[in-house]
């Protein structure tokens, strides 16, 4: 592996565990609740909801793109991964494939 690709696979870990640990701590049924109590919670979640999509329409186009196998596999996996995670494991596996063109 690179020193590129290092750093984002210790940033997905970093990620996962992060993200991770603080979900072990969350109320399901209040979670709803609590991303739209107010003005701050609701513009948060919208922006990261918006976020998210534009994200995961450039890991699709861009892994098919480059000519990845099952580029649609990361929208499925952006259902139940932590973004933090997944969009650095994505540039791991984008990194590497620019890697094997050169």
């Amino acid at each position: 592996m690179t020193p590129l690709q290092l750093v984002w696979a210790a940033i997905a870990l970093l990620g996962l565990v992060a993200v991770g640990v603080t979900a072990t701590q969350v109320d399901g049924g209040a979670f709803l609740d609590d991303i739209f109590a107010n003005a701050a919670t609701t513009t948060v979640t919208i922006d990261l909801l918006i976020l998210g999509v534009a994200v995961i329409v450039f890991l699709v186009v861009e892994a098919s793109r480059l000519g990845m196998r099952r580029p649609w596999l990361w929208a499925i996996l952006a259902v139940p991964l932590p973004g933090a995670f997944l969009v650095p494991l994505f540039f791991v596996f984008r990194e590497r494939r620019l890697q094997s063109e050169n």
